[in-house]
């Protein structure tokens, strides 16, 4: 298997994990504002249920401020290199909501002359990044396997 193989499986795969990025844009995670943590509780949620479809051991922790999640893949993690990706699952506030042209919560393929693009908070900032990795992960694991590290330090 090849790499050609993981991006032709990216292909085609685009549809599902447009849904699973489409489900994520849905959750209304504006961190700055605390009416809207148990949003925030809830995204963290459903990023470690859909890391767990990966195999992953993930698990959401609790911090002073939001929560953050963290997953491992391998069994043995003490001395072995690690590799740490961040993203963040919550969103900036939508005001003024006059400038949207459609409820930002409720995202939307929408076809442009540069080709089709999603609107919602969060497609570009940084719920759809995140999940670029997160998708990159599940079509290398579905032809290869994640990558992981078990035995004595390099």
């Amino acid at each position: 298997m090849t790499l050609d193989d993981v991006l032709a499986r990216i292909d085609a795969d685009l549809i599902p994990a447009t849904d699973r990025l489409m489900d994520l844009l849905r959750i209304q995670s504006i961190s700055t504002d605390p009416a809207y943590k148990s949003e925030c509780d809830q995204a963290a949620d459903w990023l470690v249920a859909d890391l767990k479809t990966l195999g992953i051991r993930a698990e959401k922790r609790i911090t002073s401020g939001h929560a953050m999640v963290v997953g491992h893949v391998g069994e043995d993690l003490d001395d072995v290199p690690h590799l740490l990706f961040y993203g963040h699952y919550d969103v900036q506030p939508v005001d003024p909501l006059g400038l949207w042209n459609t409820p930002p919560f409720e995202p939307q393929l929408e076809e442009t002359q540069n080709g089709t693009v999603i609107r919602g908070r969060g497609a570009s900032d940084d719920k759809g990044q995140l999940m670029t990795f997160i998708e990159a992960c599940r079509a290398w694991k579905a032809v290869l396997s994640l990558p992981q590290r078990s035995g004595p330090p390099l």
